[in-house]
């Protein structure tokens, strides 16, 4: 990728930043553009150089706005395939072509616009897992890849149909760190997501699931979370810890004789960087004459409970 198509990416992306409120700046250092808005401070890099691209990705940069110190976030461009940023938002061409498209119908038709956020530092640690931030206006949400009339052949039902969004919160977490103890280390590396349903506190499994940005539809019963972000992120924190404390036998030697010991390894949380975000899932309705059977519209499969009654989506 030369650089000029850099030097267009540069300007592209800060028309899309300026159309989402944020006012710019061109920098000749580490950077090519800065971004503020309010209390939140954006930095961009557009180059294939490896070299420069991980030392932009792994230097914490922070800003003085309005006499509070404010770590900012990062967007890399860039047509190097071979590097996957740790702490940026990687903006891919695909991605870069959306943004500039959703800023331009914003700029036609009046309508209120923000990005796809980069990996935020205010509100907390991130891994850069790759958990998107919906625009204003949208949502994040599982298509409905079973229609209607699908859904009544599954249940075996004649009746009539509704479509429920039910709430989850969908995490994305990065264990690092490791113990030591009488020349024994052990790793605390690990990396995951989950499913937890909002309305019940249980947890779902959509295997390889993709949340998309996407407008509720207007005729479907979106449910309201019963479980709060804070109350699921405490309940996932707990379950990590516990799945991440590692269990050691040690050996060790005195003469001829040969003691053996174990040794319990717990990381902290502050070895955890945990991300959330709320995604709806759709489930068909369907009620006949005796029984009400509900269908979850990603997956095409029966469930053997109603969504949101101490039963977990499948």
């Amino acid at each position: 990728m030369g650089e000029l198509i850099h030097t267009h990416a540069v300007s592209e992306i800060r028309r899309i930043l300026e159309t989402a409120g944020y006012d710019c700046e061109v920098e000749e250092g580490l950077f090519n553009l800065s971004a503020v808005r309010g209390g939140k401070c954006i930095l961009v890099m557009c180059s294939d150089d490896t070299n420069l691209l991980q030392r932009f990705d792994m230097t914490p940069y922070s800003i003085s706005l309005g006499g509070t110190k404010v770590r900012c976030d990062k967007i890399i461009f860039t047509g190097n395939s071979y590097f996957q940023p740790k702490e940026s938002d990687l903006w891919s061409k695909e991605k870069l072509i959306k943004n500039i498209g959703d800023a331009a119908i914003a700029r036609i038709w009046n309508l209120p616009y923000d990005i796809v956020e980069a990996p935020g530092f205010v509100a907390g640690p991130s891994s850069g897992g790759g958990i998107p931030q919906p625009a204003l206006g949208y949502n994040l949400l599982l298509p409905a890849r079973i229609s209607a009339d699908d859904a009544a052949r599954v249940a075996r039902q004649q009746g009539t149909t509704l479509l429920r969004m039910i709430p989850y919160w969908y995490y994305h977490y990065t264990s690092s760190g490791e113990a030591a103890y009488k020349g024994k280390s052990v790793s605390f590396d690990d990396e995951g997501s989950g499913w937890i349903n909002a309305i019940n506190n249980l947890p779902g499994d959509f295997s390889g699931a993709v949340p998309q940005e996407g407008i509720l539809p207007q005729d479907a019963d979106v449910m309201t979370p019963v479980t709060s972000m804070d109350d699921a992120r405490s309940k996932v924190m707990t379950d990590l810890l516990k799945k991440l404390t590692r269990r050691v036998r040690i050996k060790t030697t005195s003469g001829d004789a040969i003691f053996a010991e174990e040794k319990e390894f717990r990381p902290n949380e502050e070895n955890i960087d945990l991300v959330f975000s709320k995604v709806y899932v759709p489930v068909w309705q369907v009620r006949g004459r005796k029984d009400i059977v509900e269908v979850n519209a990603y997956t095409g499969q029966e469930l053997a409970l109603p969504s949101d009654e101490g039963c977990e989506i499948f």
